[in-house]
Formats: C-alpha cells, sequence, structure tokens
C-alpha cells in the first residue's frame, strides 16, 4: 500500500468527538483565511490587498499553530492587489493555499463584502513528530510532515507528541511529504487512536512517548507488534496497529483503557510496572519493577 492510500486510510478513522475538538481549538476544527479589505479605487476598479491576511477560527478557542498564520500571509503576499470584480482574480486565493501542506481543504473564494475574500479551510492536525536532524518535525494525523522544526520534542494540547519515527531514511523529508514507510504509518496509527482515546491526564502520567513498530518475539500471534516506550523506563505491548483491521484483534479504545486503568492503579499498589501487555481480555503485567 503506497503512503497516499495509507495516509487515507487512516484519515476515514472515527472523528475526533465535538468536545475534544473544541478543546483542541486548531487542528480538527474549519476556519476561515479572511483577507482584510484595503479599498483602492483605479479606474474604477475595487482591489483586495492581500497582503493583510489572518487565520481565524469558526468555533471559540480556535487556533491555529505559531507560525501558520505568518505562512499563510507570505504566500498571499505574492499575489499582489486582486479585483474583486475578476472571479479568475479571486479564485487566485484558494490556488494560492491549496498547495500549503498546513491545509487538509480549501474551499474556493468567496466575495465577502465589505470586508474582503473568504476561504473555508480544514487545517492539519498533528499526531505525532520523526527525529529530524538533531530535532523533531511534527507530522499530521493522515502522514504528511508539517512545516518547523523543534530542537525540544514538540507538544499538543495532551501532552508530548509521540516520536514514531527515526533514521537517515527521514533525512530527505520537506514540508508536505508523505512518511516513506509502511511502519511509519503502523505507528502513525496508534499515535492518532491514542489521541483519540486517552485523556489528558492519563497522557501526563505517560511523558514522552516512543511509538516503535517491530516483530515482537514475545506476540502470541503473527504479524506486526507495536511496543510503546514510556518515561521511567516502562514498555507497554500494544500489539498490532488499528491501522491494519486484524480479525480477532483486542478493539483499540479497550487496549488504552487497559493502559489507563495501570497508569492510574500502580502508585496504589506500592509498585510499579516494567512491561505491560494490552493485548488481552485481561491485561497481564510479564515483568515488574524491581
Amino acid at each position: 500500500m503506497d503512503a497516499h492510500k495509507r495516509s487515507l486510510e487512516i484519515s476515514r478513522r472515527g472523528r475526533v468527538p465535538t468536545w475534544f475538538a473544541l478543546l483542541l481549538g486548531a487542528g480538527a476544527l474549519f476556519t476561515g483565511v479572511e483577507l482584510l479589505r484595503q479599498q483602492q479605487y483605479l479606474n474604477g476598479s475595487q482591489f483586495v490587498d492581500t497582503r493583510r491576511a489572518k487565520i481565524v477560527g469558526s468555533e471559540q478557542g480556535a487556533s491555529a499553530p505559531p507560525g501558520w498564520s505568518e505562512l499563510v500571509a507570505a504566500r498571499l503576499s505574492e499575489l499582489g492587489p486582486l479585483d474583486v470584480n475578476d472571479p479568475n482574480e479571486i479564485e487566485k486565493v484558494s490556488a494560492a493555499l491549496r498547495p500549503l501542506p498546513i491545509f487538509r481543504s480549501v474551499s474556493a473564494s468567496r466575495i465577502l463584502w465589505p470586508d474582503g475574500i473568504e476561504v473555508d479551510v480544514r487545517l492539519r492536525r498533528a499526531a505525532a513528530c520523526i527525529q529530524f536532524d538533531g530535532g523533531f518535525r511534527s507530522v499530521s494525523r493522515d502522514g504528511v510532515v508539517l512545516p518547523g522544526f523543534s530542537i525540544p520534542q514538540p507538544v499538543d494540547e495532551l501532552g508530548p507528541l509521540p516520536l514514531i519515527a527515526f533514521g537517515d531514511e527521514l533525512r530527505h523529508l520537506m514540508a508536505g511529504d508523505h512518511l516513506p514507510r509502511d511502519k511509519d504509518f503502523d505507528a502513525l496509527s496508534v499515535a492518532v487512536s491514542m489521541q483519540d482515546h486517552l485523556s489528558y491526564e492519563h497522557r501526563a502520567l505517560m511523558g514522552e512517548i516512543v511509538i516503535s513498530p517491530e516483530e515482537s518475539d514475545s506476540t502470541r500471534v503473527g504479524g506486526p507488534a507495536v511496543t510503546l516506550r514510556l518515561k521511567g523506563s516502562r514498555g507497554v505491548l500494544f500489539g498490532r496497529p488499528p491501522i491494519a483491521g486484524h480479525p480477532g484483534e483486542l478493539p483499540e479504545e479497550q487496549k488504552w483503557a487497559h493502559l489507563a486503568e495501570y497508569l492510574e492503579d500502580y502508585p496504589k499498589q506500592g509498585r510499579d510496572w516494567a512491561v505491560l501487555d494490552v493485548r488481552w481480555d485481561v491485561p497481564e503485567v510479564p515483568l515488574w519493577k524491581k
């Protein structure tokens, strides 16, 4: 399966609940890109100055990640003043925005009297990160490398984004590229699942996360096994990735419920687990910390 098909497979998964989207703001929300109008009259025509632009959320609390508004403004400033009486001129706005990797979708441009031009867009939402030249780059829920570079591991509203990929194969990636390897999409599907099913409180207990798809000797059934490495030298055997859709696999929400239970309970038990296996109806702890 190529990268585009795998990204579509992940993006078809269940929508983020409305309350979750409202909490997060930008990412799963529709936002409007509004070009603030500066009226100029030249030979009887009205123009919009594309050097003045901003991204505004359609829902309370929605906002774009730092730097994305500047990216949009820089792209639109290249257009120069647009004649609002010419439909072809107005459509240049959407055409300029569509290639930007921060957008999942961009609607047709329309006149917004008396303010200027409005475009409805859907922002991509970061779900994970990859290691890149001594730092990190964020990756969207559909496997697209997003603009920006961070020395510390980047975060979303729930905590540190899980690290899903590293290695020389990633050095050539640019913003807008898809993840190059099947195993990266396996790990990404687990990161997306975690984003959908774990609360802020449980993510905080996990700390920085590394998701590793690999062949595991401890897997009771054949196929790829995904493991999670958490702070405190703890590991979680997650099983096969959600994107695979293997029959007989424990539902992903039940796996996360197992993990949430053990994240809450280990302080009460007076001992901490080193390895937690969440693949079964009854979770197992094959290794406790001494």
